[in-house]
């Protein structure tokens, strides 16, 4: 089998910029969450440590919509979309225990930088992704090793800072199901 080619700088924000434009869509016409989580590495790493990190990406990121990319040489990427802030935290925190509970003697310690929103015509996908990098150095400047976001954010509050908003999806959450429970009632 050959080796992959390397990706460019360029490609891997094309083809990040695609799948979350791609996932933008269609979280934005099922009126669904949609969360990204941005994972790097908290230091100097070796390929042993980024293929340990992609293996915990695509154990714990494996549902057939969910898309998985590198970003750059030390920073992935994991759209998600049907992904609520419980789950997307779930997920994130998922992926550092795996990367703590290797036993090989060497640290592979990363940080994530995780936020949801529910698409829609307000917004746009790259906030989201702001969002979420902003929360990476978060979690990168409180140490590493850690989690960081998770709330909710939503139409013009994804211009704006995350704080506070998730009261605000719940609600969003909360009017869909009604919604859908009504729904089947009529059928």
């Amino acid at each position: 089998m050959p080796e992959p080619v390397p990706v460019t700088a360029l490609e891997a924000r094309q083809r990040l910029d695609e799948a979350l434009h791609k996932a933008w869509f269609r979280c934005s016409s099922e009126s669904t969450p949609l969360a990204v989580i941005l994972i790097a590495f908290d230091g100097p790493q070796n390929t042993e440590g980024e293929e340990l990190l992609e293996r915990a990406l695509h154990v714990h990121c494996a549902r057939t919509h969910d898309v998985v990319l590198r970003r750059s040489s030390e920073q992935f990427a994991a759209i998600l979309p049907d992904t609520s802030p419980v789950g997307a935290r779930l997920i994130g925190d998922r992926i550092l225990e795996a990367m703590r509970m290797e036993q090989n003697g060497a640290t592979h310690r990363v940080s994530a930088g995780i936020t949801v929103a529910v698409p829609d015509e307000q917004s746009d996908p790259a906030n989201l992704l702001h969002h979420a990098e902003a929360s990476l150095h978060a979690a990168q400047a409180k140490g590493g090793d850690r989690c960081v976001g998770g709330s909710a954010i939503t139409g013009a509050a994804a211009t704006k800072s995350p704080s506070g908003t998730f009261s605000a999806f719940l609600k969003l959450f909360q009017k869909k199901k009604h919604d859908e429970d009504l729904r089947r009632g009529t059928d």
